[in-house]
């Protein structure tokens, strides 16, 4: 796997490139918003050496509909027609191997089935994300995905000229678990040879972590990013996400991620998930990381 970036990667990142990027999973409705996530799917397979696995879903046909034999015909064109446009794709590159499938289902059960069934390694999504008081109730494909699949997701609203994250955040609480969330990121990115910035926000004047302390806590993480260059900052802002989107914008970062763990819904509901807002709103690509 090495041969797309020795050439390009230090002594000593040689011997660690990312062997656990084997296979990319990329879902696409064949929109633009799932156009953009299949270029940029494609531009870390040609990185990383990859197989792309593309999946497209069909909504499942009724149970009357099933003993109607036209609805089934139109159903099994629709079908062969999906199975075309993937092929399609992935007869314009070449030098990748690609797997299509096409599933019957609501696609973030058909994403979570096809994990489990293969050895995905990391997801890459299309979002164009919603806004207002209904998020939670209604969310997005992507959002559901990120909620209840357990992998890296890396979800991109707008098309990449390039995947060289030269600049990325990192935004955590500083939790001693998390770290282990930025193990894995930090995995990621090495190929790129960032400039890491780790950021945490006060969106809780009152019963947030005290600022000596966090910086205290701050320059521990800095000493995690070695050997990158690594800033930190300690940024206030109303919600977190707000936070995260203001200081990226403020460094011109190219790419941003979360760590991503289980929260009881109803919390969910009443204070909002910090990875969904992100996903929702944030227009850079961002990686969602599980733990």
């Amino acid at each position: 796997m090495g041969s797309v970036l020795s050439g390009t990667l230090p002594r000593f990142l040689r011997n660690t490139i990312l062997e656990d990027m084997k296979n990319i999973l990329i879902p696409t409705d064949f929109s633009a918003c799932a156009g953009n996530a299949v270029h940029a799917g494609i531009l870390l397979a040609k990185r990383f050496e990859s197989r792309i696995h593309l999946l497209h879903t069909l909504a499942p046909l009724r149970a009357r509909d099933r003993n109607d034999s036209r609805k089934m015909a139109e159903y099994e064109q629709a079908r062969e027609n999906a199975t075309t446009l993937l092929k399609e794709i992935a007869g314009q590159q070449a030098d990748l191997e690609f797997l299509v499938n096409v599933r019957e289902g609501k696609l973030p059960a058909a994403i979570s089935q096809y994990v489990d069934e293969t050895g995905i390694d990391m997801i890459v999504m299309g979002s164009h994300g919603t806004s207002g008081q209904n998020e939670y109730f209604i969310g997005s494909n992507t959002q559901k995905v990120v909620r209840k699949v357990h992998l890296p997701v890396l979800v991109i609203k707008d098309r990449l000229e390039n995947v060289d994250f030269n600049k990325v955040v990192f935004a955590t609480n500083l939790n001693q678990e998390e770290k282990e969330a930025f193990a894995r990121f930090k995995d990621f990115v090495k190929h790129f040879l960032p400039e890491i910035h780790i950021v945490y926000i006060n969106n809780d004047p009152f019963f947030g972590l005290p600022y000596v302390h966090t910086k205290e806590l701050l320059e521990e993480w800095k000493v995690l990013a070695k050997p990158f260059e690594c800033q930190t900052h300690y940024f206030s802002a109303y919600t977190v996400d707000q936070g995260i989107r203001a200081l990226s914008e403020e460094i011109g970062a190219s790419l941003v991620s979360i760590s991503n763990h289980q929260r009881h819904p109803m919390k969910r509901m009443f204070s909002g998930s910090n990875v969904e807002a992100l996903v929702n709103h944030a227009q850079l690509p961002v990686l969602s990381i599980d733990y």
